[in-house]
């Protein structure tokens, strides 16, 4: 009797457990072997590589020390119809949508850029598909979202022209600038103004976010102005200007002031033949400073300033690695970390402001690229 109790149990059990075995999900159809519903929310990074026609979807809690692209990446988005390549990239606050800029931007003086005039993508994120393009015009480069997510500011380097871009109804308005070379573009914490590099001599123009067409420049200012951020809290930009041989303009910095849109002051200009190539600024609001990657004689480092009343100061400089020529974008991370897109040498940094230490992650494609990196909020 107890040897026919057994059977029946083992019986029993072994019903139970392959109804269970088929109610498990099946993952024979996800090709990219990742679960897609990961591909949003925090602890997500996507880089723009470039030539090599893809946005890269990481998890930035795995970039680390010894770690690889592979190691990280969650998926992939093909752009292999777009040409250049995507350059640059911002995300919508609600962790959604991808606005990309194809283009070649200024980069074809440092790698060969395949022919085109770019445009504007909407990529959704959990998908991983393009759902829209608007042609803003000629070589989109740095964009900006306002914090509800409704416009993007876009600056194009072969436009005399900023987009104002409508998100939802995927329109478009142009504000004049009166030059070419309108490249990055930053917004200040409480979106009030707003302040975009232009020109071939290092000036800029200061824009209000609510009425984008009162304008405002600075003048008189020599050299060649790149990457722009305000200091955390206030209206105070960062001005980066890289050296350029071929004007012979010296690189540095200068702070923008613009309580005034209108009319913004600048202070601390500092303007040397000697100054490293750089390019990008990131603001680091936990630290109320900004950092820069800066690169001279094949070394990277990530320099941090900070605002003393008119004139930045140096925190500290953190070395990163060897790179021959530039690092194109920068960006902060949840913990804190700045991470850093370096496109000729194909990795990203991961830079430590607290302990001082840096490490990079290969990011295994061909092609020049990583251009940028971008939080998924």
């Amino acid at each position: 009797m107890k040897k026919v109790c057994r059977l029946a149990g083992a019986i029993l059990l072994m019903l139970i457990t392959a109804v269970l075995l088929s109610c498990q999900p099946d993952d024979s159809d996800n090709s990219s072997g990742t679960d897609d519903t990961s591909a949003t929310g925090q602890g997500l990074a996507i880089t723009a590589d470039f030539l090599n026609q893809t946005l890269s979807i990481v998890d930035i809690d795995k970039l680390t020390k010894g770690a690889t692209r592979a190691d990280a990446l969650v998926g992939t988005v093909d752009l292999s119809n777009y040409s250049p390549g995507p350059l640059d990239l911002a995300i919508t606050p609600d962790g959604k949508t991808a606005l990309v800029s194809i283009s070649g931007g200024w980069l074809g003086s440092f790698t060969t850029v395949p022919a085109g005039n770019g445009t504007l993508l909407f990529v959704d994120i959990p998908s991983r598909k393009v759902v829209a393009e608007l042609f803003t015009g000629k070589s989109p480069m740095g964009i900006a979202i306002t914090k509800d997510g409704k416009r993007a500011f876009v600056g194009h380097y072969a436009e005399s022209y900023f987009a104002v871009v409508d998100i939802a109804a995927r329109t478009y308005t142009k504000i004049q600038t009166g030059a070419q070379y309108n490249e990055e573009i930053a917004l200040d914490d409480t979106e009030t103004v707003g302040i975009l590099s232009y020109g071939t001599s290092g000036n800029c123009r200061t824009f209000s976010v609510a009425n984008p067409s009162t304008l405002g420049k600075t003048t008189g200012i020599s050299g060649d102005a790149a990457g722009v951020a305000f200091f955390p809290g206030t209206k105070v930009a960062y001005v980066v200007e890289s050296p350029t041989p071929l004007t012979l303009n010296a690189g540095g910095h200068v702070l923008v002031k613009v309580t005034n849109v209108s009319a913004p002051t600048t202070s601390n200009h500092v303007s040397s033949m000697q100054s490293p190539n750089w390019y990008p600024v990131t603001p680091l609001p936990s630290r109320k400073t900004v950092a820069i990657p800066a690169v001279k004689n094949g070394t990277l480092s990530l320099v941090e300033m900070k605002l003393n009343g008119t004139t930045a100061q140096q925190v500290q400089s953190i070395t990163v690695g060897a790179v021959e020529k530039i690092a194109y974008g920068a960006v902060t991370d949840p913990s804190g970390r700045v991470l850093v897109a370096v496109p000729g040498e194909h990795f990203v940094g991961v830079i430590d402001l607290a302990s001082g230490t840096a490490f990079t992650v290969p990011w295994e494609v061909s092609e020049s690229g990583p251009t940028t990196i971008r939080i998924v909020p």
